[in-house]
Parts: structure tokens; C-alpha cells; sequence
């Protein structure tokens, strides 16, 4: 039964909940209005490809602007599918990414604040809704047509079913989970290695550790392989092989092993190995296993790298000023980037300390759902990047986690358990 202090503070939650997301849709609004939403670097290659989804061409050649296009699958289909939908319904306009990102931010918001809500209480809640909702980086890349703020949606969404089914049992929502992360593999891949991080930690405490942990892992397993599955069919089909989601990894793969790109992104140069082998399956095998050579003959090498892509995942903040700066021809941020860079990598720090204060005053024991799951999310896309290589963007896809993180750092410590934002019982 559902008590009515219960359900009292369960409204409290969703209030608070609603409440940080139309801030975040208010702020970001208002920004959209001085700067509209743009396409630039690879988002330039989502809105071409979006636009020929929308025309009825599918997801085809996403580097050549001339025809004959040939069926492609080096970028992951999700987020040109989601534009290329909306682009079908309201033709192709600048504002539909705009308002995509803003719904996925107002999503992550609303997430952000039921989950420090039902882990600590209100007032965490507040602090990890306003620290993402005036988050500057964030702000900016509502302008951006990039994929990490609508993975970081579907992440979140993820987390809120994944503690749903830990709470209730039923499997409808370990298959929500599945289902959600598998369509958010087929935005950004790294959320299908999360998949089995979120089914083993979900699962419900009230049944036997591995019973109910093989239950967590099929059904969100087979939920994400539904999403997923016929896209890989189509590609085994129209491509020279078969590509779970993208071919990509095995460049991405072969950069981070390169000491010369100091464990960052650099871009493939005119001539490079692979680069002469045709088809696109077969070029991204071909830089896998280079790759794979490379990291076998100089393991160490390849290791001392690691610290070098935490800190260009981490360390800073500065992708939103420098792709509005591409976007505009530098007509944005020309003359202030640097000080740009400054205020978006202090506030990252801010909500890195405020996280890193939470995690560390929160006993391992005594760690609610959200954080434990929070906490293993975010270690596993680190890891992801730590075997590929650290761009600053990437973090993006788990602010939002950290946010909610930070919160906890002004949870009450005086023992008491903190009021449930929602009720338990089935």
C-alpha cells in the first residue's frame, strides 16, 4: 500500500522534476533566440544524411554530395534517423535539432532531479537539477546538431526504467530499459557495453543474486538485440559485410593507439594505410586489425596513453565554443573563446569536485540504486573512451550522471534515511 506521506512526497518529486525542466527549456530557449541551432563538423554529415532520410533515399553515402549514393554505415543511424523523422513531418529546418536538443535536455533534467530526489531528498535534487539546467556547455550546445545530448536523454530514461525494475520486478521495465538502450546504441554504440552494467546492477534485491541477474540480462539483452538486430541485418545485406551498429570503431581504434594523437582525436591522413582498401567494412577491419598490432607490439606505449585520454574526456570543457566558433565563421566567441573555454571548464570542474565530494561521503553499503548506478555508468563510458581516445564532447553523454552525483554532496549526513520521491510498492 501506498502511504500518504508516501504519495505526498512522490508529487513533491515529479513538482521539482517538471518544475528544473521548464527552467531548462526556458534557458535554453532564450539562447536559441540569440543563436540558432547550426550544422558543423560531423553534425554538417547528420543533417545531409537526415535530409536524404527524409526524401525517402535512406541512410546512404554519408561523405560524397554528388550521386550515385551508395548505402553507408560508418556514422551510427540513430540520430540522422530521429532528424531525418522529424525533417519528413516539418521539412528541414535549423530549429528541429534546436528543439530535439532541447527536449533531451529538459528530459535529462527531469531525470536528473527524481533520481537525486529518491536517493537524498529535495534539496539534492535542486542543486543536481540547477547545476545541469545553467550549465553553460550545455546551454551552448543546444546549437550544436551533435548526438550526445540526445544520448544523454535516452541514458537517463534508461536509468529511471533500469531502478523501476529494481523496485517492482516486473519485466516490462527491464524491457523499456533494453529497448531504450538499444536505440540509444544506435545514436552513440557505447550505450549497448552499458546495457549489461545497467541489467546486473538493476537487479530487484528481493530475488536469489544469480537467478535474478540472468532474468536482468535477457530481458534487457533481448530488448536492445530486438532494436538493434534489423539494422544489423541491414547492413550484413548492402554493405561488402556485416556492422552491428557503425564502422567506425576500427579507426577510432586506430587513432587512440597512435602516440602521436596523445590520446586524442586526429584526423586520418591522405595516404594512411586502411585508407586504400575498399569497401567500408572492409576498411574499418582492416584498421582494427592494424590497430591490434600495434597495441600487441607496444602494450606499454599503448597503456601510457590511457591517462591522456581521461584528461581530453575530463579534463576540460571547450567543444561548444569551438564548434559555434566553425558553425559561425567565427563570428561567435571570436575574440572572447578563450575566456569561454575558462568559464565552461570551471563549471566542469565544479560539478566534477561537488560529485567526487558525494561519491566519497556516501559509504560504499549504504549507496542508494541511483548513485551505484550512476557511479558503474560513468566508470564504463570512461573505460570505453580510456580503449579508444578522450574528446571533451564525449562527456556530455553522462553530465547529466555527474549532476545528479553532485547533488549528493549536500544530501544530509546525520543518519537519517532521506524522504522516497515515489513509492516502492508494486
Amino acid at each position: 500500500m501506498t502511504t500518504g506521506t508516501e504519495k505526498s512526497e512522490g508529487q513533491r518529486a515529479l513538482r521539482i522534476a517538471l518544475g528544473w525542466a521548464l527552467a531548462t527549456v526556458l534557458v535554453r530557449l532564450v539562447w536559441l533566440w540569440f543563436q540558432p541551432a547550426l550544422p558543423e563538423w560531423d553534425g554538417a554529415i547528420y543533417h545531409r544524411t537526415a535530409e536524404r532520410i527524409a526524401r525517402g533515399m535512406g541512410f546512404v553515402d554519408t561523405w560524397n554530395n554528388l550521386p550515385p549514393y551508395k548505402p553507408t554505415a560508418f556514422y551510427p543511424v540513430g540520430y540522422p534517423a530521429l532528424l531525418g523523422a522529424f525533417y519528413f513531418v516539418f521539412g528541414s529546418h535549423y530549429w528541429v535539432a534546436a528543439l530535439i536538443n532541447v527536449a533531451s535536455s529538459a528530459i535529462a533534467t527531469a531525470s536528473v532531479a527524481r533520481m537525486a530526489h529518491r536517493a537524498w531528498g529535495a534539496l539534492p535534487a535542486h542543486v543536481g537539477a540547477a547545476l545541469f539546467t545553467f550549465s553553460p556547455g550545455g546551454i551552448l550546445y543546444c546549437s550544436a546538431y551533435m548526438t550526445e545530448l540526445v544520448s544523454a536523454a535516452l541514458l537517463c530514461l534508461a536509468m529511471l526504467s533500469a531502478i523501476r525494475y529494481s523496485d517492482t520486478q516486473r519485466a516490462r521495465w527491464a524491457i523499456i530499459t533494453g529497448l531504450l538502450l538499444g536505440y540509444g546504441g544506435l545514436v552513440r554504440p557505447p550505450a549497448l557495453l552499458v546495457a549489461p552494467v545497467v541489467a546486473i546492477l538493476a537487479r530487484p534485491p528481493s530475488q536469489p543474486w544469480l537467478l535474478g541477474t540472468i532474468r536482468a540480462l535477457v530481458l534487457v539483452g533481448i530488448a536492445s538485440v530486438v532494436v538493434v538486430l534489423p539494422w544489423t541485418a541491414r547492413n550484413c545485406r548492402q554493405l561488402d559485410g556485416c556492422a552491428l551498429v557503425s564502422l567506425n570503431g576500427g579507426s577510432n581504434l586506430w587513432i587512440g593507439a597512435d602516440p602521436a594523437a596523445m590520446g586524442t582525436y586526429r584526423d586520418l591522413r591522405i595516404g594512411e594505410a586502411c585508407l586504400r582498401v575498399r569497401g567500408e567494412v572492409a576498411k574499418d577491419r582492416c584498421f582494427g586489425r592494424l590497430a591490434m598490432e600495434r597495441i600487441k607490439a607496444h602494450p606499454l606505449q599503448w597503456l601510457a596513453l590511457a591517462p591522456l585520454k581521461v584528461g581530453h574526456l575530463l579534463g576540460y570543457e571547450s567543444t561548444p565554443v569551438s564548434y559555434l566558433r566553425a558553425a559561425t565563421r567565427q563570428r561567435a566567441f571570436a575574440q572572447s573563446s578563450t575566456a569561454m573555454y575558462s568559464l565552461l571548464t570551471a563549471y566542469h570542474w565544479l560539478i566534477l569536485a561537488l560529485a567526487g565530494i558525494s561519491v566519497a561521503a556516501t559509504p560504499k553499503g549504504k549507496r542508494p540504486i541511483e548513485v551505484t548506478l550512476s557511479i558503474a555508468v560513468v566508470l564504463a563510458l570512461v573505460a570505453v573512451h580510456v580503449v579508444f581516445f578522450g574528446v571533451d564532447r564525449y562527456h556530455f553523454v553522462f553530465v547529466p550522471l555527474l549532476c545528479m552525483l553532485a547533488g549528493g554532496a549536500f544530501a544530509r549526513r546525520d543518519g537519517t534515511q532521506p524522504e522516497t520521491a515515489e513509492p516502492t510498492a508494486a
